[in-house]
């Protein structure tokens, strides 16, 4: 693990002449490439032109180190390097065993006699239950931070939702929209991703959960009807399921809207309660996929590959249609081999006739974000690779990189299944021409 201290402090006694900025950029550098290539100061330093002490050379030097690739394709990368500001208090301890053991429950007064409410008490009898007038006014009291964040699966609030029941999702600044609606039933996740934008988004100390559903499937009678939504915005839509027991009516009522479709997007294997109900034919069950090797580094605690392969087929069994997200698609060594053997691995167990759609999208972070994933996963490798700030102010692969990554992801799939639907998630306009892949907006485009 790089030693960031260290650094600081050879940046500040050997370059003491450089101005704030200029340090804070060096000491972003080093670090950066010391991490990359594994390699203590002294060996990066060893070939620079640091005689004369001149900032310019210096940073020249380091960011060629840093982003080769860009260089060489002679891109723009003077984008700013931030301050280097890593807290080890805010590490996230990955234990070895998973389990969702919630410690306490707060229980909005106007949700106690719902029966939510009172099945969390026979489900959890050792947590303790607090109740609590409001949510807002509860969590308002304080600013919440990275501490918080990581013992949030240990406090759930249970709360009356008000307003927030529909709406279409947020896309990113200037990407094409795929026309998708979501419905937010809970806020928060304890899955451990390392990418995850929950990290800089949720200002909550724990785990919301809507007690009054019937609210929702209410107001969706007055929502725009046959169009495409689903869950998995804010929260993974089933690995919850044993706690909130939504699926089963989630699945009952939509089963009267059938030109609308709901999708449950997850990376759990959280399926019984899905598979105790009669499937109906517009409700799809999705999963975020990657290799293993991505997930046993980057998505603690999630199900593997093969529990997440086997649930899918389960619940294409079960009659229910299927849909795969390679989301984030990460850019490494051996990309390739292995997302080529993933795509062979799931048309080879699941018939593509029962798959509703595939979508693409590959890793993109905020620069907030970025500097989160530096705190909570320090040893990260994710963040080795060359990120320039993109059409949407995100930090992202180079356009040359995305579109490449698209274009073999489109062979592969159409080589198994030349009529699958694919679309590419928050990506620009150009990169969907590029690629040919339409946007997915109407129910009427979607083989279901």
């Amino acid at each position: 693990m790089v030693n960031v201290e260290e650094i600081k402090h050879y940046v500040n006694k050997i370059f003491s002449d450089f101005g704030v900025n200029r340090k804070q950029e060096i000491i972003r550098l080093l670090f950066e490439i010391s991490k990359k290539e594994n390699k203590k100061i002294d060996d990066i330093i060893k070939d620079a032109p640091i005689q004369d002490r001149q900032f310019l050379p210096l940073k020249q030097y380091l960011m060629k180190r840093r982003f080769p690739n860009l260089i060489a394709q002679e891109k723009k990368v003077n984008f700013s390097l931030p301050e280097l500001d890593i807290n080890p208090k805010y590490r996230i301890n990955i234990r070895k065993k998973f389990q969702i053991i919630p410690r306490h429950f707060y229980i909005e007064k106007s949700v106690l006699g719902t029966a939510l409410a009172k099945r969390l008490k026979t489900k959890f009898p050792d947590a303790q239950f607090t109740t609590i007038t409001r949510y807002k006014e509860f969590v308002g009291k304080k600013k919440w931070g990275i501490e918080d964040y990581n013992h949030r699966a240990e406090q759930f609030f249970v709360v009356k939702e008000g307003f927030d029941f529909f709406k279409k999702c947020p896309c990113s600044i200037k990407s094409v929209s795929c026309g998708y609606h979501v419905i937010n039933l809970g806020s928060g996740c304890a899955f451990e991703c390392t990418y995850c934008y929950l990290q800089d988004y949720i200002n909550s100390p724990g785990i919301v959960i809507p007690a009054n559903i019937e609210d929702f499937f209410r107001h969706f009678e007055y929502y725009k009807q046959d169009i495409r939504l689903g869950s998995g915005e804010l929260t993974d839509s089933l690995l919850f399921d044993h706690i909130t027991e939504f699926s089963p009516l989630i699945v009952d009522f939509f089963r009267k809207y059938p030109r609308s479709t709901f999708e449950f997007k997850t990376k759990s294997n959280n399926i019984d309660l899905l598979l105790s109900v009669k499937s109906a034919g517009n409700i799809v069950v999705a999963w975020s996929i990657n290799p293993q090797r991505i997930i046993e580094t980057t998505e603690f605690y999630t199900a593997s590959l093969e529990e997440r392969l086997q649930a899918a087929e389960q619940c294409a069994r079960a009659g229910y249609k299927v849909a795969f997200h390679f989301d984030p698609i990460i850019y490494c060594q051996n990309w390739e081999t292995d997302y080529h053997d993933l795509v062979n691995e799931i048309f080879t167990r699941i018939d593509d006739r029962q798959m509703a759609w595939l979508s693409l999208g590959t890793l993109r972070m905020t620069p907030r974000l970025k500097k989160i994933i530096e705190n909570r996963f320090p040893e990260n490798k994710i963040l080795d690779e060359e990120f320039i700030p993109a059409y949407d102010g995100k930090m992202r692969y180079s356009h040359q990189i995305r579109s490449n990554i698209y274009k073999k992801m489109k062979e592969w799939i159409k080589s198994r299944s030349p009529n699958v639907y694919f679309y590419l998630c928050m990506e620009e306009k150009l990169m969907c021409q590029e690629n040919q892949t339409p946007p997915l907006r109407a129910y009427d485009k979607v083989p279901v």
